[in-house]
């Protein structure tokens, strides 16, 4: 299968036309904030149809939660480029507050408004298949992002590659250890995709050396993280590395850690502010310390919302947008750490400093 690479700064920016490549910037742009720049956006070689819409267009989102720092930046992001096109289309967002049949009912909500297409983050990749499907045989453009989904009834779809993300991490996690040690894992919400893809690829990276004591969900919020590992650090003596698909996850975990007087030790995440913050601040002290982080941008709503835009103009897009971002450690940590700034900002972000000042307070 063909594949279009570019980088996401390209991407963000041009929209190349039908000549398979990925067409996603859109009229008004702004200037982009100083981010990760060195992600890749990889299109597929199969596209998906566009589908011409006149007047002004109706786009829904249903967001599968919004219970943490990265879903707010990405909502913010989303609601900054809606208002940059208010005469092209309105942006309808409906929160399903962690609740995988109330994002059902606001999927389907969505669907009897009738309108022109349905962004969504799946709190389950398999519960939204149904409603997906009705809203594809009813014309709409479906395009999931962030949490990838089951099936084929959506449009396109735009996010990191969760297995691969957790294959990067995992190899991390086992070079860190010289290949054995006791581990903890901590995921996100229960029964998520991402989640699930992310583990699934770091465990193919572990060596036999490698025990893993436990694996727990911790939904993405560090204070539960912090709760959670506490319970983990009573139940077990020797804790080496902790494997983890979100920062908030990891730093909730080493800060239990600090508390119970336990040496720290190496740990995975992504680009949470809080956690480079803390492994600047504690590594002098903690000589096994290390981290492994792999990014989420929280622009992939924006990408995935002039994706939408440009297949409801009539353009065909790549079904299947892969970002590639990049990996953060302990060599390359101070580029992205941002210590005038909050714990819990994202720093894969198309928000600049002051916006993001001013969302956190």
């Amino acid at each position: 299968m063909k594949k279009i690479m570019m980088r996401r700064r390209e991407a963000l920016k041009v929209g190349l036309g039908a000549a398979g490549l990925v067409a996603i910037a859109a009229s008004g742009a702004t200037a982009l904030a100083d981010a990760i720049s060195s992600a890749k956006i990889v299109g597929s070689g199969e596209m998906a149809k566009g589908i011409s819409k006149p007047g002004k267009l109706r786009i829904g989102f249903s967001n599968g939660f919004s219970g943490n720092t990265w879903r707010t930046e990405c909502l913010t992001s989303m609601l900054n480029e809606a208002k940059l096109n208010t005469d092209r289309y309105e942006l309808i967002v409906v929160d399903g507050q962690g609740d995988i049949s109330k994002q059902v009912n606001d999927l389907d909500d969505l669907i009897v408004q009738n309108v022109d297409a349905i962004l969504c983050i799946a709190n389950s990749g398999t519960a939204v298949v149904p409603a997906f499907r009705k809203a594809t045989r009813a014309g709409i453009i479906v395009v999931p992002f962030n949490l990838p989904v089951e099936g084929e009834h959506w449009t396109a779809y735009i996010g990191t590659d969760p297995e691969k993300k957790g294959a990067t991490t995992g190899k991390a996690l086992n070079d860190m250890l010289g290949g054995k040690g006791k581990i903890v894992a901590l995921g996100g919400l229960p029964g998520n995709s991402y989640t699930a893809g992310c583990w699934a690829g770091a465990k193919s990276q572990f060596e036999p050396g490698i025990q893993i004591l436990a694996f727990k969900d911790a939904s993405w919020q560090e204070d539960r993280a912090k709760v959670v590992m506490a319970d983990l650090l009573a139940a077990y003596p020797q804790i080496d590395g902790i494997w983890c698909d979100g920062g908030q996850d990891a730093a909730g975990a080493l800060k239990a850690m600090i508390a119970a007087n336990r040496p720290l030790v190496p740990a995975t995440g992504d680009d949470y502010n809080g956690l480079f913050k803390l492994y600047d601040a504690q590594k002098a002290s903690n000589p096994k310390f290390k981290i492994a982080c792999v990014s989420e941008p929280s622009w992939e709503g924006v990408v995935a919302l002039r994706t939408t835009v440009k297949l409801l103009s009539g353009q065909d897009m790549p079904k299947r947008q892969i970002i590639y971002p990049l990996l953060i450690d302990d060599s390359n940590y101070t580029q992205f750490m941002k210590p005038g700034l909050p714990d819990g900002v994202f720093v894969d972000t198309l928000l600049t400093d002051d916006q993001l000042k001013k969302l956190f307070g």
